[in-house]
């Protein structure tokens, strides 16, 4: 029973390392690299090693790996360092390396958790390079060391999302939608790109696009505050009104601190404030023309000018709020209380009293 035991460790054992042993060609290829310091001869011992029937090219991960870290990492040829690193995923993850070792306090024992840590290791790298010579205005070598990152660590979404940015600020509206579709093949919960697909359907006036792409934006975000704001304009640009404005008092129940919030949701009545005033001037301005104005007419223009008053009246409470929760005075939110009190005071000192005379003339009953 005992030696059942022992024979059932054993093979459990062989099961996670692939094999206690190594293949000849890979012997070879470790001796190359860490004895005789000839990296030529030990890709050229890796390869065979790779494909070497007797390394168990299906379960052994250690030939992939060790020319991945020690040959082309060395060699700083991170596309086939890639390519190495997705073999020895590939081929196993829950094989125990030859040489553990620690990332700060956490152990790396296997060839997964190797292969992260040097992604890791070597994606900071190659991106602040790449954000270095982006502030050095050297777009083109940034955006090949953006496509190097990419190759190392393609889950990582600031790959994408900085390629789309240069991309955006060259106007260049499709590669950077492409950058991030990119990006979203490798992680579909990547909130900034939603984030950024949806700010570009927006330029595009393509509104349902972009509702649709902020609403999976705010899904995957943890500060989906900021996208929210935007959604609510996207309301606004509808034409969606009352959703607009249920979208914006669930947004104050969430944030009701947040004076850039009560800002916008000032700027949101003001908007439909101004909007209706448009429309209620050139009605009433069709109304003095007319000889005998329609009643329904008269009834519209004046239930226009009562939610022009109430819109205003909403818009400046907001700002009023968005100004007591400010830290510093803003001239815009004094400006927004004093262009909707000018706007209160319009409809209350001269177009409600004109429309109730022209009813009383017309023999109107307004209510």
């Amino acid at each position: 029973m005992r030696k059942l035991s022992i024979l059932l460790s054993i093979y459990t054992l062989l099961l996670l390392t692939g094999c206690a042993s190594t293949c000849m060609e890979y012997r070879s290829a470790t001796t190359a690299a860490r004895s005789e310091k000839n990296l030529k001869r030990a890709e050229e011992w890796g390869l065979k090693a790779l494909e070497s029937p007797e390394c168990d090219p299906v379960n052994d991960g250690r030939a992939p790996y060790f020319l991945a870290t020690e040959v082309y990492l060395k060699q700083k040829n991170y596309a086939k360092m890639a390519e190495m690193l997705d073999v020895a995923e590939e081929r196993n993850i829950d094989q125990l390396l030859e040489t553990p070792f620690k990332l700060g306090d956490t152990p790396i024992t296997t060839i997964g958790e190797g292969v992260l840590a040097f992604r890791d290791q070597e994606w900071v790298k190659i991106f602040n390079n790449a954000v270095d010579l982006i502030q050095k205005d050297k777009i083109e070598n940034a955006k090949e060391k953006i496509e190097i990152a990419i190759l190392l660590h393609p889950s990582k979404g600031e790959n994408y999302s900085t390629l789309a940015a240069i991309h955006l600020k060259n106007e260049d509206m499709d590669a950077a939608v492409a950058t991030a579709n990119r990006g979203l093949e490798a992680d579909d919960t990547n909130s900034m790109l939603y984030e950024l697909k949806a700010d570009v359907s927006l330029q595009r006036d393509d509104l349902d696009l972009a509702r649709d792409l902020y609403l999976k934006s705010i899904e995957y975000s943890d500060d989906p505050g900021p996208i929210m704001r935007k959604l609510l304009f996207v309301y606004i640009d509808m034409g969606d009104n009352q959703r607009a404005i249920d979208y914006a008092n669930e947004l104050l129940n969430k944030y009701p601190n947040d004076a850039n919030l009560y800002y916008n949701v000032g700027v949101l009545y003001q908007r439909l404030a101004k909007d209706i005033q448009i429309r209620s001037k050139e009605n009433f301005n069709r109304l003095n023309e007319m000889d005998s104005p329609p009643e329904a007419l008269i009834s519209q223009v004046y239930s226009d000018f009562r939610e022009v008053r109430k819109y205003a009246n909403n818009a400046k409470d907001f700002f009023y709020e968005a100004s007591d929760l400010e830290k510093d005075k803003n001239l815009d939110t004094k400006h927004a209380i004093s262009e909707m009190k000018s706007a209160m005071d319009q409809m209350d000192d001269i177009f409600i009293p004109s429309i109730r005379k022209i009813a009383k003339s017309a023999g109107v009953e307004l209510n």
